[in-house]
């Protein structure tokens, strides 16, 4: 790391003297020294950014920076697209206000719908009405039922005695006439 002081031309005389053993060189002779080394950096500075400005270097704060992809020049402005978002963004934005407008309006119907067909299979609860009418058929199919049985039985009867051969009395021999 370079460090600068502040400079002082005399102290750097005497230092030079002492390390040379010559004679210190004259303020004006040190101002003319500073003046060339001066002129000397300036000159290589200029010629550093003629020779960047030739290669296509930019130099930012004395350091060359790499070049920097080259241009698309377009018609248009480039103004107008500063504030624009890309399609899918655009395109997902989209679909996500749809499903939630989907879902809110979706949901209650969906629910409707399913207690619509729920409501399909069960059998409509029977009134009071209903019920005495019910009770009435009862009792008029068990009196039916009961008036079929004995007129069956009646039948199995008959039917039993056309089919059977009547029966003689035994007669003693003797007595017949």
């Amino acid at each position: 790391m370079l460090l600068i002081r502040n400079f002082d031309p005399q102290q750097a005389a005497q230092n030079d003297a002492r390390t040379n053993h010559t004679t210190p060189p004259s303020s004006d002779e040190l101002r003319e020294q500073i003046r060339q080394s001066i002129k000397a950096a300036t000159d290589a500075a200029n010629d550093a950014a003629q020779d960047a400005a030739r290669n296509h270097v930019r130099i930012v704060n004395g350091v060359p920076m790499p070049p920097s992809p080259p241009m698309i020049h377009t018609t248009s402005d480039a103004s107008e697209f500063a504030n624009t978002v890309m399609p899918q963004v655009v395109d997902i934005a989209n679909g996500f206000f749809v499903m939630c407008a989907v879902m809110v309006v979706g949901w209650p119907l969906a629910r409707a719908f399913g207690r619509r067909i729920e409501r399909r299979g069960e059998v409509a609860g029977a009134t009071p009405a209903m019920n005495e009418q019910l009770q009435r058929i009862e009792q008029a199919v068990d009196a039916m039922a009961i008036e079929v049985e004995r007129i069956s039985e009646s039948q199995r009867f008959l039917t039993k005695l056309q089919g059977a051969p009547p029966e003689r009395a035994a007669l003693p021999i003797g007595d017949r006439r």
